[in-house]
């Protein structure tokens, strides 16, 4: 299976943080009184951060045993593509992981609110990179009959087994290497916006 491709930082990105710390520390310095209410947001982070972590601890106590091959026993592979259920379950299962540890997902799991809790613009990315995976292409995206209707982790696997499948030279079946197709710099799918399922 192909990696994910690596979103390399912009060169422009530096000297664009960097001015945006020396504007803070100039406000900073004008307005001291600003620093009370500074702290007050990184504590507000802290504290999500926290309840997102024993939020997981949680859960992947629920899960204790589980892996790859339940997931993967949720779904006909007869009819499903076993790169996509490989590439949607790690991808996920790695954004969710807790001091390093990844959180087996289900097929039923919830991709926003319940269950997994994902950021709709992070499930964005984490599309395009099980796409690249697999090798599916993003092409389309908002003609696909998922789009804009996906709630579950099921979901999602119907969303990429509808995606086009990206082929060699040969016009091999088989995912073709990933260099420069643009997956990265190509409109997210926004899949999870909208309401319905979409079967």
């Amino acid at each position: 299976m192909l990696a994910a491709p690596k979103r390399k930082v912009k060169v422009w990105a530096y000297p664009i943080l960097a001015l945006a710390l020396v504007g803070i520390g100039y406000y900073i310095w004008k307005h001291p009184k600003s620093l009370y209410i500074i702290s007050a947001i990184s504590i507000l982070i802290w504290v999500q951060t926290f309840w997102e972590r024993r939020s997981r601890r949680r859960l992947a106590l629920t899960r204790s045993g589980e892996s790859i091959c339940t997931f993967v026993d949720s779904f006909d592979c007869r009819h499903t593509d076993t790169w996509i259920l490989r590439a949607i379950y790690e991808e996920l299962s790695r954004y969710l992981a807790v001091e390093g540890h990844p959180i087996p997902v289900r097929a039923d799991d919830q991709c926003f609110e319940g269950d997994l809790e994902i950021d709709r613009e992070d499930l964005d990315d984490l599309v395009v990179d099980a796409a690249a995976r697999s090798g599916r292409s993003m092409d389309g995206a908002t003609r696909n009959p998922y789009y804009g209707k996906v709630r579950t982790v099921r979901d999602l696997v119907g969303f990429l087994e509808h995606q086009p499948r990206l082929e060699t030279s040969n016009n091999s079946p088989e995912p073709s290497a990933v260099g420069s197709s643009g997956f990265a710099t190509r409109p997210t799918p926004q899949i999870g916006g909208g309401s319905g399922h979409g079967r």
